[in-house]
């Protein structure tokens, strides 16, 4: 056992409390599970959970006050000091035979027992501030090592819960380890199993591995193929392996919001769909190769009620999360679009994000909110481009002039406002397709900053230059 001297020290004073309270009744008690890895890591835990040798009816016996949460798993809840701790018996599983939980569970009085029957041995370790740590399955080293292994054979691990594959996705990605070689053969045994998972379980697993620090880490899942078949269980339909997971290895990061995550996972797998006659992905030339035409095509107004349905019923969103997720679609695909492809300045760029978000909704309201939306969002993952920020905030206020028609103030809030057609520039000037319809809203912004210039000729003569700027 090791003794780690600064680790008491993170441990809140109401779980020292609730530990010495057990070890004085004669009970023997540790911290388990997570807030142990937490403290190896050097993070303080936000939850500490206690596994101690007392029977329920013994732990409710020593803190009165306590209420039981859990008993069939051997699980009561204490408030000490209004700090909850969940207590639980040491205990043995067996016989899964619904692939997720056990059909027969065994009180103990070994804490080896209790930490054999856990997934990762990184989650197998114990502690107590007297006795320090507890670690017989090597998971102080696979920590130091950074490497991810199951406790026992993975096979057998994974066919008990199948949860545990999207749970070692997580914990890879979280805190960059190296996943054991057989752990990822076992997943691609096994990956067929994760269709049994409620969708609630794969999202919440998925939203938080969206949003973990390290994407490069899921590279070395790419054998496993887990990936496709997640998306088959949410979406209905498999992408291409390969191509997601290196497109996602490149898009996972901190930025994004839990709400966020689910429709931007529905976005790389529709990047990575594979054509009619089985080959390449059809909407992807390369791993971060995203363009407008291919998100305004995955995007199209009338798959858009499907959409909401896909995202508020198949996958659980709420009707405020579904609409975040429009948002994050069109934002995540344009914030990576202009990353790797060219550069724009920031009118440009809010320009194109207001006519990408019309595209996103049946009516006027739904699309200036999905702009609304989406602007803030750039704003936040896109920290580095500070000169958007003024603009973001002038092109939202001017959202909303839109919706306060009887403003009075005399600009005009729509294209059809505007002195000039998209007839009149596509007759004067080489202009046609989409950039006609974003030289239009660049216009209308222009104007509206400008009234004095609300001119037919003062805006042909403007929008001539804009092109002779572009074409140098």
């Amino acid at each position: 056992m090791v003794m780690p001297l600064d680790w008491s020290l993170r441990i809140p004073g109401p779980v020292h409390t609730a530990l010495d309270h057990l070890e004085q009744a004669g009970f023997e008690a540790w911290l388990v599970g997570g807030c142990v890895r937490d403290l190896a890591i050097g993070r303080t835990p936000l939850d500490f959970d206690v596994s101690t040798r007392a029977l329920p009816d013994q732990v409710l016996r020593v803190f009165p006050h306590a209420f039981a949460t859990g008993l069939a798993h051997g699980t009561v809840t204490v408030l000490v000091e209004h700090h909850a701790i969940e207590i639980t018996t040491y205990r043995s599983e067996s016989d899964y035979s619904d692939g997720r939980r056990p059909d027969k569970v065994l009180f103990e009085s070994d804490i080896n027992k209790d930490l054999s029957r856990r997934d990762f041995t990184i989650n197998s370790m114990a502690y107590h501030p007297g006795r320090g740590l507890l670690d017989p399955f090597g998971g102080w080293t696979d920590l130091m090592e950074n490497r991810l292994r199951t406790v026992g054979d993975p096979g057998t691990r994974l066919r008990e819960d199948a949860l545990r594959m999207l749970r070692a996705l997580r914990f890879t990605l979280t805190y960059h380890l190296q996943p054991d070689l057989d752990l990822v053969a076992a997943i691609h045994r096994e990956r067929q199993r994760t269709l049994i998972l409620s969708v609630e379980r794969i999202t919440h697993e998925l939203s938080r591995m969206m949003n973990a620090a390290h994407g490069q880490a899921l590279l070395p899942f790419e054998s496993g193929e887990l990936l496709p078949v997640i998306a088959q269980r949410l979406f209905g339909f498999a992408p291409d392996n390969q191509g997601l997971t290196r497109l996602l290895a490149t898009w996972i990061r901190p930025a994004w919001h839990a709400d966020q995550t689910v429709p931007l996972f529905y976005l790389a797998c529709q990047l990575c769909r594979l054509d009619a006659s089985g080959g390449q992905p059809a909407g992807l030339k390369q791993e971060t190769d995203v363009q407008e035409k291919q998100l305004r095509k995955i995007l199209a107004p009338g798959s858009l009620q499907d959409l909401r349905g896909l995202f508020q019923q198949t996958c659980r969103m709420s009707r405020t999360a579904s609409r975040h997720g429009h948002a994050m679609l069109y934002a995540a695909g344009l914030r990576l679009h202009l990353d790797l492809n060219r550069e724009l300045d920031a009118l440009s760029l809010a320009i194109v994000i207001r006519a990408l978000a019309k595209t996103l909704a049946l009516d006027p309201h739904d699309a200036r909110q999905c702009a609304v939306d989406g602007w803030a969002l750039l704003a936040f993952i896109c920290p580095q481009w500070l000169c958007l920020l003024p603009e973001l905030i002038n092109l939202r206020q001017q959202i909303q002039l839109e919706e306060e028609t009887e403003s009075g103030l005399g600009l005009p809030v729509s294209l059809a406002e505007l002195a000039i057609t998209g007839r009149d520039l596509s007759s004067q000037l080489p202009i046609k397709g989409i950039q006609l319809g974003l030289f239009l809203e660049r216009l209308l912004s222009y104007v509206q900053k400008e009234p004095s210039d609300h001119a037919r000729d003062q805006l042909l003569r403007l929008a001539g230059n804009w092109l002779g700027t572009e074409s140098a």
